[in-house]
Formats: C-alpha cells, sequence, structure tokens
C-alpha cells in the first residue's frame, strides 16, 4: 500500500510518548482491511481450516514430535509458504495486516504450525524479500513461495542469544567466495529447512565505526549445513528445533544479502518484522482458551450452581477477556500501520511481543486453573497449550531485553530532544510535571478513560526525566527503572489501540450496536491505566535495594541464604 502521509505521521506512535506527547492523528481512523483482502483473507482461512479439520491433529503432533510431512506439503498445495511472498514472485502478496490474521487463525488450530510457518514466511525469507538483489529474489522467491523450497533463520548460538554482538560463526574469503565455520543453535525448521539466512562474523571486513563486522548470508543446505539432533522440548514438540554445524561451508559471493558487514542491522528489521506474526499467534491461542473457559465453567457445577456464577472465576473470565481485547486492538493498529507506510515501528513491535506472550501465559495459566484437575490431565489441550506458550517469552527476542530497548529508544529520544537546552531547566521543568496532552476524541462514554491515558503520557514523560535526572548516562544499568518505563509506555499503547478501535465501531455501530466493545473498552483501558500507574508507583519503591541485596546473597551462597536457629 502507497502513502501519501507526511513522514511526521509516519513516524512512530510509541516514541513521541516519552515526550509527553499523543500523535492522535495517526490513530485516526483505526486501520482497516478493504473489501477485496478481507476477501481473500477469508478464502485462505476457509482453505487451511477446511484442511486442518482432516489433516492437522494437534495432540498426534505433540506426540510425535514432528509436523507430518503430508501436511506440510498439503499447507504447501494452499500457498501457505507464498502468502507473505509478493504476487511478482508468485506469491499471494497479502498486506502485513492480512497475513497477521492468518497467523491468528493458525494458532487457533495447533501449536507448532504457525511457529513452523512464522519461521519460514516471518524471518526465514524476510532478509532476502527486503534487502535482496533483483538476481536473488528472481532465482529463490518463487521457489520458497510454492513451499518447493522451505526456509529457516540462522542467529542465536550457544554464546550469543540475546546478545548478536557476540556472534562466533564467523566467514571468511576463499577468492571469491566464503567459507563459512561455527554453530548455530535453536534453529526452527532447522532440520528440514532447505535454505537458511545465516549471519556470521566477517573478521576481516573491518567496519568504519569500529563495531564487529556481521554479514548476511543465504545458503543452501546443499551447501554442506549440517543439522543435528532434534532439541527435546517442553512445547511446541511438533516444529523443528535443531542445531546446525557448519565446517568449511563453501557459498559463492552472490549468496550475501544487503552489505558486507551490515548484517546485525538486517537482522533487527527481520526481527521486527516477526515479532506482529508471534503476537497474533498468542492472540489466536488465547481467543481458544478463553472460548474452553467459558464452555467449561458454564458446564461444571458445584455447590449447585456452574462455577461461572462464581467472582472469582469471573474475575479470570473478565480480566483475560479485558487483556486479549487490548491485544487484539494493539496488534492490528500496528499492523495497519505498516501497511500504511509506517516504516518506524520497531517498538510498537516489541510491545506487541511482550504483551501478547505474556498475556497468553496469563490465560493459558487462569485456564488450567478454572478446569482444576481436568486441566492438569491430557485428556484437555489445557497442559499442551501450556506447555507451547512457555517458549514465547524468550525466542525473537527475550521480553526483558524488548523491555530494555523500549526504554533505552524512548530516553534516547528524549535525550536528544533536551540536548538543545544549554542549561537543565527543560529537564528540571519534565521532572517537576509535564502538561498532559489533548485527549483522543472518542465517544461520551469513553472520554473518562481518553483523560486517563492524557495523564497516563504526562505522568510517564515526568518518570522517564526523573529517570535521566537521577542516573543519567549509566540509567541503561537501572534495569528495574527501564523496565518500569516500558511497562508504563506498554500501558499507555494498548490504551491508545483499543479508544481508536473502540471509535472506528461506535461511529459505525452507533453506541448501542457496540455495546460490547464499549464494555472491553472501558475494562481495558482501566486496566491498562492501573497497570500504568503501578509501573510508575514502583519507581518510587523504597525497598527495591533489599530485593538486590537479597539476589546478590543468593548469588553468593547459591542457595537461599538463610540460617537455622
Amino acid at each position: 500500500m502507497t502513502s501519501t502521509a507526511s513522514p511526521a505521521t509516519l513516524s512512530s506512535l510509541v516514541k513521541p510518548l516519552f515526550l509527553g506527547q499523543l500523535r492522535s492523528e495517526a490513530l485516526v481512523p483505526y486501520p482497516t482491511m478493504s473489501a477485496d483482502d478481507a476477501e481473500l483473507l477469508a478464502m485462505v482461512q476457509d482453505n487451511v481450516a477446511k484442511f486442518a479439520a482432516d489433516h492437522i491433529d494437534p495432540a498426534a503432533i505433540d506426540q510425535a514430535h514432528a509436523i507430518p510431512q503430508e501436511v506440510l506439503d498439503g499447507l504447501a498445495e494452499l500457498g501457505l509458504f507464498g502468502v507473505a511472498v509478493p504476487e511478482e514472485y508468485d506469491g499471494l502478496g497479502m498486506t502485513n495486516t492480512q497475513y497477521v490474521k492468518l497467523c491468528e487463525t493458525l494458532a487457533t488450530l495447533d501449536g507448532a504450525v504457525p511457529i513452523m510457518s512464522g519461521g519460514h514466511s516471518t524471518i526465514g525469507i524476510k532478509a532476502i524479500q527486503l534487502f535482496g538483489t533483483d538476481a536473488q529474489k528472481a532465482r529463490y522467491m518463487p521457489r520458497l513461495a510454492s513451499g518447493e523450497l522451505k526456509a529457516a533463520f540462522a542467529l542465536s548460538e550457544a554464546g550469543a542469544g540475546s546478545d548478536a554482538q557476540a556472534l562466533r560463526c564467523t566467514a571468511t574469503r576463499d577468492g571469491d567466495d566464503w567459507l563459512l565455520n561455527g554453530n548455530k543453535l535453536w534453529i526452527t525448521n532447522g532440520g528440514f529447512a532447505d535454505v537458511f539466512t545465516v549471519f556470521a562474523r566477517t573478521p576481516d571486513e573491518e567496519r568504519d565505526d569500529g563495531r564487529i563486522s556481521i554479514t548476511c548470508f543465504f545458503v543452501e543446505r546443499s551447501a554442506g549445513i549440517v543439522s543435528e539432533k532434534e532439541e527435546e522440548k517442553l512445547g511446541i514438540r511438533g516444529s523443528s528445533t535443531v542445531p546446525l554445524l557448519f565446517e568449511n561451508v563453501r557459498v559463492p559471493a552472490d549468496a550475501v544479502i544487503g552489505d558486507v558487514g551490515k548484517g546485525f542491522k538486517i537482522a533487527m528489521h527481520v526481527l521486527n518484522a516477526g515479532r506482529t506474526g508471534l503476537s497474533a499467534n498468542c492472540l489466536g491461542s488465547s481467543k481458544v482458551l478463553i472460548e474452553e473457559m467459558a464452555k467449561y465453567t458454564n458446564e461444571r457445577q458445584q455447590f449447585g450452581l456452574p462455577i461461572s456464577k462464581f467472582e472469582l472465576i469471573q474475575q479470570k473470565l473478565g480480566r483475560c477477556a479485558q487483556d486479549v481485547h487490548a491485544l487484539e486492538c494493539m496488534v492490528y493498529l500496528t499492523t495497519g500501520l505498516v501497511d500504511r507506510g509506517h516504516k518506524d515501528i520497531a517498538l510498537e513491535a516489541a510491545l506487541c511481543k511482550i504483551f501478547g506472550t505474556e498475556t497468553l501465559w496469563s490465560v493459558v495459566n487462569d485456564a488450567v486453573q478454572c478446569a482444576g484437575g481436568n486441566g492438569f490431565t491430557t485428556d484437555y489441550p489445557y497442559e499442551r497449550m501450556l506447555r507451547d506458550a512457555r517458549v514465547n517469552m524468550i525466542f525473537e527476542g527475550t521480553n526483558e531485553i524488548l523491555r530494555l530497548m523500549v526504554a533505552k529508544t524512548g530516553l534516547g529520544e528524549l535525550g536528544a530532544a533536551l540536548a538543545g537546552s544549554t542549561t537543565g531547566d527543560a529537564l528540571d521543568k519534565l521532572v517537576r510535571g509535564s502538561e498532559a496532552p489533548d485527549p483522543i476524541e472518542v465517544p461520551a462514554a469513553l472520554q473518562r478513560d481518553a483523560l486517563g491515558l492524557s495523564m497516563g503520557i504526562a505522568t510517564l514523560a515526568q518518570t522517564s526525566a526523573a529517570a535521566l535526572a537521577e542516573h543519567g548516562k549509566d540509567v541503561g544499568a537501572k534495569q528495574l527503572v527501564m523496565a518500569a518505563l516500558a511497562d508504563q509506555v506498554l500501558a499507555l499503547y494498548a490504551q491508545m489501540a483499543v479508544l481508536s478501535r473502540a471509535k472506528l465501531v461506535v461511529e459505525a455501530k452507533g453506541e448501542e450496536g457496540a455495546a460490547a466493545e464499549l464494555l472491553l473498552a472501558r475494562g481495558a483501558c482501566r486496566r491498562m491505566a492501573a497497570r500504568a500507574k503501578a509501573a510508575a508507583d514502583s519507581l518510587r519503591d523504597p525497598d527495591v535495594g533489599l530485593l538486590l541485596e537479597t539476589a546478590a546473597a543468593v548469588s553468593d551462597s547459591e542457595r537461599v541464604p538463610t540460617e537455622a536457629p
């Protein structure tokens, strides 16, 4: 989709929040798909659902620790491997929103299948799609779209998980070719992929800025890549996850994606693109769980009543629904921004990933609890879904690292904005309090929540300024401070998305027709406002030092440091 919006309109929605600014013009209207896009999506979803009914058995896939070959072949025939590939390369050319909605659908069918699909479409082929030459795309993209070739993304190593700069796999020149040596770890689709997006240090290629030189390669398995034994995993057992071994793997010069030495930036672009898909996986699974919870708690009776009538069960159902509604609004606001032409969505995608993965973990935990003893057995899907859900908070950037990234970027924006001041007056003024931005224009029923959002943004600017004033350049090392700021901005972005969508629905259906939307919007906004306040309050916790001292004592003694009387 080509956008005619101004560069200012297309900039990040999250970064200005740290400055106390709200770019409401980018929120209105909430993004929606065109009729043609919706029709194509519905057709693909229907075809996949019909295929799944006959061929995809989540319990069998979990027990077999593999997706059957006939399932992979059938999904290829349906065009699943080409949904994100442009039409000029024989793909379906789906928009970001269409593709992510399909991710949500896949997650309602099984836990391993969407991981396999994302390993191919959101990270496996994204580097060549975004940064490849015309010749590289012409050579590979049609075969990737058809499923003739299946892709994987190879970045992580034993000593390089969150710290991608610590890569030890190397690529050295040998005439016109390159020789790759080293190991990769936890590679999704690694057991069966035909081509790999590989990131390696290129130690002989110095960068002008002195940073480690990392280069991206698109490597065929036939070059000599060895897949080692499949990992025995807690969850998503049906997905292929293996270490890779490179021993003098020879690849030609035209295997390089982008510029030599610029691979780290490519890796970050690819991961940003993958996080909304992962968030949608969590959204789809969460919706399935809520449906199961609602049915089970209506059927299960205790003391002569369905347990859904008891407030402690209602509390679980209500908070799950509010969080999942907020997640849905966030995910499709973010994908809509991409489809409108926004390039700077790294923070938005990171927040979706954090909130999506943690929401699913909370929902599946509540679902197990509502099911009681049945939730702990393999007769019901809860235990499998719980196992599948746990990894989401780890891969494609751990939630801890993403929180630090969000806060570091936001504080960098604030610091740059204040850099023009010759005194500390501007920072001091923000520390004392920031003026709240004008509220988003919303229906009358949500005006209180729009005002709460504006006040929360002012609080974020104040707490961000206070963190800079207190810690200066060392603020990045204060990880609890950084995480609290990230949690504030996450809750604010959620409120922005919820209010934007509610406004659209009310305008389309009227307040009476949008009663359910308004109920969820009010509940989600107030839950998120409370979350933002709790994060801000944690920055003033006088006892946080006790927590850190206790942690140090545990690390020193490698046990709970108690002494028996």
